[in-house]
């Protein structure tokens, strides 16, 4: 997983410790953000919710790709390429 982006990951506290359900890896030193859901939103809706934050998070990453490849095109534009 990259460490410039964000991303949601699913879990479960079990005795006490928050538990990923994602075998998703993580890099040692990852700084992570636990949200509290409160437990009187219905499943349904938490899994509508969780798959809006993956949207977004997609979105965001789509985004900084296409915002680095227009800054490596304008570097390569004015590294003193002759324009007509």
């Amino acid at each position: 997983m990259s460490t410039d982006s964000r991303a949601s990951i699913p879990r479960i506290v079990k005795d006490g410790v928050v538990v990923p359900q994602s075998r998703q890896p993580l890099a040692e030193g990852t700084h992570v953000e636990i949200m509290v859901e409160p437990e009187s939103i219905p499943a349904d809706l938490r899994a509508e919710m969780q798959a809006w934050d993956q949207a977004s998070d997609e979105a965001w990453a789509m985004i900084e790709k296409r915002e680095a490849e227009e800054l490596k095109s304008s570097a390569m534009n004015s590294s003193g390429a002759a324009r007509f």
